[in-house]
């Protein structure tokens, strides 16, 4: 049983809902000034399609498109400006924070060799257990750039730190690490594609 319309359209006026649910919970309706889908139930609101195009009235750009295992593509004036990818997101343009930007501290293993993947570990930590050196970051990608806060033990060290070639350090002098037990040095680098050059250094820091 049901309502079959084979010619012809559904015309409702301004203001009259077309009601879905036990309760009414679902309403589609135009107020005279504005169109309004209203799901005022327990559950979600959903739109279940294999592709999803927001457009504007003229349908000639987009604002918001969204595909099954792909990208979701926000819009200004039909130019994409942040599309989610399998890795994050990726902006073009710029972008404007109100207030400051956060990357989340991560811990690497002390070891002879320390791994550092840059795009996980962009704001990288250490505490040293061992005389370590740094491989080569890897997923490394030009422009990018990345720190590392290094700190010697309370107890049972001084240990040492030596880098891989592809650290490029002024006067391609590699820096000594703060001996000092419970002492933090923090150093920043940027990829120029083939190598990352230093470019921040701060050193003899408390650990408070």
């Amino acid at each position: 049983n049901g309502l079959t319309i084979s010619s012809g359209d559904l015309i409702l006026g301004d203001s009259i809902r077309a009601k879905f649910g036990a309760g009414n919970d679902l309403n589609i309706y135009h107020d005279g000034s504005n169109s309004y889908i209203q799901d005022s139930g327990d559950g979600n609101l959903k739109v279940l399609t294999n592709a999803f195009n927001l457009q504007n009235a003229a349908n000639s750009e987009s604002m918001i498109s969204a595909s099954e295992n792909g990208a979701v593509t926000l819009y200004y004036d039909n130019s994409s400006k942040i599309a989610t990818t399998t890795t994050g997101a990726t902006v073009t343009g710029l972008l404007t924070a109100t207030t400051s930007a956060n990357i989340s501290q991560v811990a690497l293993t002390s070891a002879s060799s320390v791994s550092w993947d840059a795009r996980a570990a962009a704001n990288a930590f250490l505490l040293l257990g061992h005389n370590v050196t740094f491989a080569a970051p890897s997923n490394a990608v030009e422009g990018a750039i990345i720190s590392v806060e290094i700190a010697q033990p309370g107890s049972g060290g001084p240990y040492t730190v030596a880098w891989n070639t592809v650290f490029e350090f002024a006067a391609s002098t590699a820096p000594t690490m703060t001996a000092t037990a419970s002492k933090t040095d923090i150093f920043s680098f940027r990829y120029n594609g083939s190598i990352w050059q230093e470019i921040g250094r701060v050193q003899n820091l408390a650990q408070t």
